[in-house]
C-alpha cells in the first residue's frame, strides 16, 4: 500500500477488458435500468456524505490519485452516457450518440467493429 491507497496489480488484462466491455454491452442494453441504479447509487452516496463519517471519508479522498483514476475508469467503462440528475428515464446522451450515430455514412462497419463481429457471424 502506498501513502495514496492500495496499489492493485492486474494480472489478467483480458479480463478486465472483457468485465468493461460487458458493463458497456449492459448500459447499451438496458439503458434505463442503468440510469436507475446509478441514480440510486449517486443518491446513497450523497446521502452518506452528508454524515459525519461520510464528510470525514470525503475529505481523506479529496484529491487522491486512486479516485481520479477510478473516474477515468468509470467514465469510459459506462460511455460517460449516465447522469447524476437525468430529466428523463433515458439517459440523453444515449439518445444523443444514437442520433450521432445514425448520420455515419459507413454506419455497418463502424457499428460491426463496434460490438466486435466479423462481416460472417450471425447476428
Amino acid at each position: 500500500m502506498t501513502a495514496g491507497g492500495p496499489e492493485f496489480e492486474v494480472r489478467d488484462e483480458d479480463g478486465l477488458f472483457a468485465v468493461l466491455r460487458e458493463a458497456q454491452r449492459l448500459i447499451v442494453r438496458y439503458p434505463v435500468a442503468a440510469q436507475a441504479a446509478f441514480s440510486a447509487v449517486v443518491a446513497e452516496g450523497r446521502a452518506y456524505a452528508a454524515t459525519a463519517e461520510g464528510a470525514a471519508l470525503r475529505r481523506r479522498l479529496a484529491g487522491s490519485e486512486l479516485v481520479r483514476r477510478g473516474r477515468v475508469v468509470w467514465e469510459v467503462g459506462t460511455l460517460n452516457v449516465l447522469e447524476e440528475d437525468a430529466p428523463t428515464a433515458l439517459p440523453s446522451k444515449v439518445m444523443d450518440a444514437l442520433a450521432k450515430a445514425a448520420t455515419v455514412p459507413d454506419l455497418e462497419p463502424m457499428l460491426t467493429r463496434l460490438f466486435g463481429l466479423r462481416p460472417d457471424d450471425p447476428t
